[in-house]
C-alpha cells in the first residue's frame, strides 16, 4: 500500500513537471526476511522520462519532494545508465523500521533525460501516450472471477459489492494481489424491474439513513479508498440524495467515480461542487459478452486514453471480460496505453 500511494505521488509530479514516460517496468518484490519467517513485499517501477528542455533536475527534484511529502523520499540521485542512455538517476521510496532494524524500501526509480536528448534515442522504446484506469464492476456476486482478475499482473480497480457471499474474499484477494479496492455501492435505478440489492439507497431515504447506510456499506469492504455506483439511475439524477451519499465520502477522504448509468446524472458534478476527487467513467467495456466485442470497446479505450490523455472505463467481474483484458494488454502497451489506478486519474 505505500508503494501505491508513492507510485500515485510520483506520477502526479511527473504530470505537474511536464514530464513523458518513454518506457516503464513493473515488478512485485518479495524479499525473504533475515533470520525470521515471512517477506517484505512490495511493488516497484523503474522509469525512463523525459523532462523538458527548460526544466532543470534541481527543480524536478524539488517538485518530486514536495508532492511525496508524507508517503516516501527521494533517497538518493546518481549519474547512470538505461538501456545504453546516459541519465540521472533517483530512487525513490521510504525508511522504515521492522522489529527494530532499518529498512529501506525503493519503490520508483526515474531515469531522467532532457528531451532534446531523448529524440532520435528511443527506438524501441515506447513513448507513454496515455493513461488508463479500468474498473472492475460486481465482484463479491460469485468466487469464480476473482482469481481470473487477481492473476492480471497490472494495476486494476476491484468495485465491491458489499453484504455479498464472496465480499470479504474479493477484498482480500485484490489487497493481496496488489489491486485498488473501491466501494461498488448500490443505488436505485429508474427501472423497477431491475434487480436490486438489499441495501440500495433510495431516493425516498432521509438524509441521515443514506449516510448510515453509506458508512455500512464502506465498513463491509476491506480497504476500500474509494466508492462508485451499481446502478443508480435513478438516485444519482437526484442532488439532495448524491450530497448525502458524497458527504461521506468526503468525511472519509474517499474518492469517488460516477458509473455514468445515466446521462442525467448530476454525482460528479455534485463531487466537483464539493472539491471531492473524482472521474466520470466514459466507457463500458463489455455490454456485450462477445470476447471479439470486448476487445473492441478496450481498444476504444486505448484511442480515448491516448487523444485525452488519461481515460477511466468500467468492466464486470465475468470470465470473457477477464480474457479480454489478459489479450489485449500487450498491443494496448504496445501502442503507449499505461494502466493504472482508478486513484491515479481522479481530480
Amino acid at each position: 500500500a505505500s508503494s501505491r500511494k508513492i507510485h500515485t505521488s510520483v506520477d502526479t509530479a511527473l504530470a505537474e513537471g511536464k514530464g513523458r514516460i518513454y518506457h516503464q517496468q513493473e515488478q512485485k518484490r518479495d524479499v525473504p526476511r533475515q533470520q525470521v519467517e515471512g517477506s517484505i513485499r512490495w511493488h516497484a517501477r523503474a522509469l525512463l522520462v523525459s523532462l523538458p528542455d527548460d526544466m532543470k533536475q534541481d527543480t524536478f527534484r524539488a517538485i518530486l519532494s514536495k508532492n511525496l511529502q508524507g508517503a516516501g523520499e527521494v533517497l538518493s540521485s546518481s549519474a547512470d545508465e538505461y538501456q545504453g542512455y546516459k541519465v540521472t538517476r533517483f530512487d525513490v521510496g521510504f525508511r522504515d523500521k521492522l522489529e527494530g532494524d532499518d529498512v529501506t524500501i525503493i519503490t520508483d526509480r526515474l531515469y531522467l533525460m532532457n528531451s532534446k536528448n531523448m529524440e532520435g534515442k528511443a527506438k524501441g522504446v515506447v513513448k507513454e501516450r496515455g493513461r488508463l484506469a479500468i474498473i472492475i464492476d460486481d465482484f463479491g456476486y460469485t468466487g469464480e472471477p476473482i482469481g481470473l482478475f487477481t492473476s492480471i499482473d497490472r494495476p486494476l480497480t476491484f468495485a465491491v459489492l458489499p453484504y455479498q457471499s464472496h465480499t470479504q474474499e474479493a477484498a482480500a484477494r485484490g489487497l493481496a494481489a496488489g489491486h485498488q479496492i473501491i466501494l461498488h455501492l448500490p443505488l436505485e435505478p429508474l427501472s423497477g424491474a431491475e434487480r436490486q440489492e438489499k441495501t440500495t439507497i433510495r431516493t425516498a431515504m432521509s438524509d441521515d439513513d443514506i449516510k448510515l447506510v453509506v458508512v455500512k456499506a464502506l465498513d463491509n469492504v476491506p480497504g476500500a479508498i474509494g466508492v462508485n455506483n451499481h446502478q443508480g439511475s435513478k438516485a444519482t439524477s437526484d442532488k439532495r440524495v448524491m450530497r448525502n451519499v458524497l458527504a461521506v465520502v468526503k468525511n472519509q477522504g474517499l474518492f469517488f467515480i460516477d458509473s455514468r448509468t445515466t446521462s442525467q446524472s448530476v454525482a460528479g458534478d455534485t463531487a466537483r461542487d464539493m472539491k471531492i476527487r473524482n472521474f466520470d467513467n466514459e466507457i463500458f467495456l463489455d455490454h456485450s459478452s462477445d470476447v471479439s466485442s470486448i476487445k473492441q470497446q478496450i481498444r476504444a479505450a486505448g484511442r480515448l486514453a491516448a487523444k485525452e490523455g488519461s481515460a477511466v472505463v468500467i468492466g464486470h467481474a465475468r470470465p470473457n471480460t477477464a480474457m479480454a483484458l489478459r489479450e489485449l494488454i500487450p498491443e494496448l502497451e504496445a501502442d503507449g496505453i499505461r494502466l493504472v489506478f482508478a486513484s491515479q486519474l481522479v481530480k
